[in-house]
């Protein structure tokens, strides 16, 4: 058993478009929420466009202001902690892009920034991911459903959650605690805790 899987957490998965109660919950059509002990998600993302005047995305005044597709994937990423997106010409690498807080100090309009990071995979890779995440969808559908990740080894989609994101320099060591608890309180937040902040991986 490889060391990730001594830490035999939950998986739980979710439709985006399950989340969303506006009548544009359309646009978050394949985008799935990806659940680790009830507390840590990873986000996975269909393809979006990134260019030099939306990255890294920015969000609306008001973020249930979305207009299309695009704007959807790009609003979901500004808002994740880990996010998982195909962009085949960067497919193995990860970045840091800054995370808006929503709160903003009293004293000025300046907004707190918290750090996300965005997994690049093959389109290939993320179709199979895709297949794999809506079959377990269905098996965790409901609000306390879920499966241990050593059910799940053999899928493609565990074996990157556990290689590429939990065992990544940029998972945080808050986020690495929460894994190893199996108790019934795993799913209370720790306090105290910080993220790290890892280097760009190249």
């Amino acid at each position: 058993m490889k060391a990730s899987l001594e830490r035999d957490f939950t998986v739980s998965v979710r439709h985006q478009i399950w989340e969303e109660l506006s009548e544009k919950y359309e646009y978050y059509r394949g985008i799935y929420s990806v659940n680790l002990n009830f507390l840590v998600t990873v986000m996975f993302v269909p393809g979006f466009e990134i260019n030099e005047e939306q990255w890294p995305p920015v969000l609306p005044e008001n973020i249930d202001d979305v207009s299309s597709e695009n704007e959807a994937r790009l609003f979901t990423t500004a808002l994740s902690d880990y996010t998982v997106t195909p962009q085949t010409r960067w497919a193995g690498k990860a970045e840091k892009i800054p995370l808006p807080s929503g709160k903003e100090d009293g004293e000025n309009s300046d907004i707190n920034l918290q750090t996300g990071v965005v997994f690049y995979v093959s389109d290939r890779e993320f179709d199979v991911f895709s297949q794999e995440l809506s079959a377990l969808a269905q098996q965790t559908s409901g609000a306390h459903d879920s499966v241990k990740i050593s059910e799940i080894k053999e899928l493609e989609v565990s074996k990157f959650l556990l290689a590429k994101i939990v065992e990544s320099p940029h998972f945080s060591t808050r986020d690495l605690k929460i894994l190893t608890r199996e108790d019934k309180y795993s799913h209370i937040p720790l306090v105290g805790e910080t993220k790290l902040q890892p280097e760009r991986v190249a």
